[in-house]
């Protein structure tokens, strides 16, 4: 979530405000799930053939590639410590709460920071176990046209004054926030891009959390583009990362198992939350290019409206986020979530969850205890 709330790059708010109709539409495909089976390879290795949608073009038309991989389940229990984590744009008392898990003998998986990083040299110090990312702000977005090479320099030459103090305590620095350039050719660019901003990094002694994409951005086509790039044998090999956001309103599984795009549902994914999935088990677990994932800011989006919450969104707002955790702990490439936001700026209010980590607030459960119950998972 970038600081400039109006700025011309997607964001999730516009994705998210189209999934109420498509979501209506989903209920009663879900009601008909038992009838109609999703579709599936017919032969060993073999591709099958895309549903049938009416009014959509067949694939000889489509200037795109169409094909369902066949993946086999790759279910598993949820397993490990909690990998939820704090995102900040102030840091508050973000450091009293990674001190207190560390004292009960947990760690707090990531944390992230915007623009105000110092005081990660401080969670550094009491948990090294924990993920450190960070951004400055500006520059946040990138034009995808022109060569790409010269983008990654002027960007590059902008943040990296600002990284210099802390390059020894963040593990990883986030570059953009929330871009999506249009069309198949525009993430194809993107991913251009990163790649000459890893070289940039390398060479300056920094690993990248690459994209940051917001909810609902790639679509899978686009994801198979930019996978065709290298970008992940890339970062696989140098040590980067990749950085996705991951909201959803008013609950955490809200179009969980239902279809998105072109794709027939899957029941261990979902369209808003879990959609990282589509990448890891179509793309890079097959084509053994995993790298590891950081969700850099998540969360419920209070301000959406869209389908109604039962009573306020701090009620559910820590038990939503296990049922969350509980399907990131099934995936061990992911790394943690940073839980959008402490420490809000003027026009964030609305995301402050900072009572909700300890003890004794007024709407129950809270985050201190529930990260320390699995420090031995």
């Amino acid at each position: 979530m970038g600081v400039d709330e109006r700025r011309k790059t997607f964001n999730r708010r516009e994705f998210l405000k189209g999934t109420v109709t498509l979501g209506i539409t989903a209920l009663a495909q879900r009601l008909l799930r038992s009838a109609t089976p999703p579709a599936r390879a017919t032969e060993a290795g073999k591709t099958p053939e895309p549903p049938v949608t009416p009014g959509r073009a067949a694939a000889d038309d489509l200037d795109h590639h169409i094909y369902l991989p066949f993946v086999s389940s790759q279910r598993s229990l949820a397993h490990g410590p909690s990998k939820l984590g704090l995102h900040t744009l102030r840091a508050n008392n973000a450091v009293g709460f990674v001190q207190s898990v560390h004292d009960a003998g947990a760690h707090v998986a990531l944390v992230k920071a915007l623009n105000e990083f110092g005081y990660l040299r401080q969670v550094k110090e009491i948990s090294p176990e924990t993920v450190t990312v960070a951004r400055w702000s500006e520059p946040q977005a990138v034009d995808p046209s022109g060569d790409p090479a010269g983008w990654a320099r002027y960007v590059l030459e902008q943040h990296m004054p600002h990284w210099e103090y802390e390059r020894d305590v963040v593990d990883y620095w986030e570059v953009l926030n929330e871009n999506d350039p249009p069309g198949i050719e525009g993430h194809v660019w993107l991913a251009q891009f990163f790649i000459e901003a890893m070289k940039i990094a390398e060479a300056n002694g920094y690993k990248l959390a690459l994209f940051s994409y917001s909810t609902g951005v790639p679509q899978w086509h686009e994801w198979e583009a930019i996978v065709e790039t290298g970008v992940f044998v890339r970062a696989k090999e140098k040590g980067h990362i990749l950085a996705l956001h991951e909201y959803n309103w008013p609950v955490t599984d809200y179009r969980w198992g239902e279809p998105t795009e072109d794709l027939p549902p899957y029941e261990d994914r979902g369209v808003l939350t879990g959609r990282y999935r589509y990448l890891y088990r179509d793309f890079l677990i097959p084509r053994d290019e995993v790298i590891p994932l950081a969700i850099t800011e998540c969360g419920l989006d209070p301000v959406l409206g869209g389908p109604p919450g039962e009573g306020h969104w701090k009620e559910r707002y820590v038990g939503e986020m296990i049922w969350y955790d509980t399907k990131l702990r099934e995936d061990d490439y992911v790394l943690g979530a940073a839980m959008f936001t402490i420490g809000p700026t003027s026009g964030w209010e609305n995301y402050d969850y900072e009572e909700l980590l300890w003890p004794g607030n007024p709407y129950g459960a809270n985050f201190l205890d529930y990260i320390v119950s699995l420090k031995d998972a």
